[in-house]
């Protein structure tokens, strides 16, 4: 199953690929080896769980009328 991986070259480019959780090492763009990074996810907090204050008031004033 191929996904999006994040790579690094040694020229420090980030690049992003569609390949397979296989493939560690790739070639850059630019020609040179690029290595699998761990790339941080994006993430959101709601304020609906009320656990966040200051999100959950923007929740509050977004969602009431």
């Amino acid at each position: 199953m191929k996904r999006i991986y994040e790579f690094v070259c040694e020229s420090g480019q980030r690049i992003e690929r569609f390949t397979s959780y296989e493939d560690k090492i790739i070639q850059c763009n630019c020609g040179k080896l690029a290595s699998r990074v761990i790339s941080a996810p994006a993430s959101k907090l709601e304020g609906w769980s009320g656990h966040f204050p200051t999100a959950h008031a923007q929740f509050e004033k977004r969602h009431t009328d």
